[in-house]
Order: C-alpha cells, then sequence, then structure tokens
C-alpha cells in the first residue's frame, strides 16, 4: 500500500478533512493532497509528525507493499545513502521511543489493575 493510501484511510477513518489534518501539521492543504494522491512524499520531519498525529509507527507509513522504505528510491549517490542512514537511524530511535512509552503506559496500568485486585480483596476478606 502506498503511503498516500495510508494517510487517506487514517484520515477518512478519523472523519477529519485534508485541511484539517493539513493544520494539525502545519502544512497546507495542497502538500498534504499531494501526499495523499502519491504526487510526492513528505519530508522526514513531516513523516514524524505525521506518525505523531495518527498515533502509528512512522516506520510502518514509510513501508511500502514491497518492504523497501518510501526513501529508497534515492539511492544513487553517497549523499542519499548517507541521508537515508540518518533517517533509518533516526526512525530505529523514534521507534524505540515509542515502544518505551508503550512499555511504561501498560507497567502504569499493570500497576492500576493490582492496585485495584488487592482492594477487592482486602473488601471481601473485610466483609467475612
Amino acid at each position: 500500500m502506498s503511503l498516500g493510501t495510508k494517510l487517506r484511510e487514517l484520515r477518512t477513518g478519523r472523519n477529519l478533512s485534508q485541511t484539517q489534518v493539513a493544520m494539525e501539521l502545519d502544512v497546507s492543504q495542497t502538500a498534504y493532497g499531494k501526499w495523499e494522491s502519491d504526487q510526492t512524499k513528505p519530508g522526514f520531519d513531516n513523516l514524524l509528525k505525521i506518525s505523531e498525529f495518527y498515533e502509528t509507527d512512522i516506520y510502518d507509513l514509510a513501508k511500502e507493499e514491497n518492504g523497501d522504505s518510501i526513501y529508497n528510491n534515492t539511492l544513487g549517490d553517497a549523499s542519499a545513502i548517507s541521508k537515508v542512514t540518518t533517517i533509518n537511524n533516526y526512525v530505529s530511535e523514534k521507534l524505540v521511543e515509542q515502544y518505551e512509552e508503550r512499555i511504561k503506559e501498560l507497567q502504569e496500568r499493570n500497576q492500576e489493575l493490582k492496585d485495584q485486585i488487592e482492594f477487592w480483596k482486602s473488601k471481601a476478606e473485610s466483609s467475612k
């Protein structure tokens, strides 16, 4: 699935207009529309904003059907390779941050549930 199709599905799944999403991302509606129609691709900074806005992994957005990154088509010279390497490293760091945040949220939720269990256990024992 192309990036544009993913963006369109994410946006319509949340019942948002292109204008609303563009405003949230601080880009023009024209630019966002071109991303959705696969006429252009967002820069990495905008891809990061998109992943945060839609609360989805940046790697999943950048991955195309064949498993390549949407940015792999720029491989040709050393600067492009360096840029892709930098992007891949940054994506990896962002994924680690996202997963660490999710783990923290799950640990907090786990503690809340344990606290509830203890509360109800003590309530049941005191009513005996």
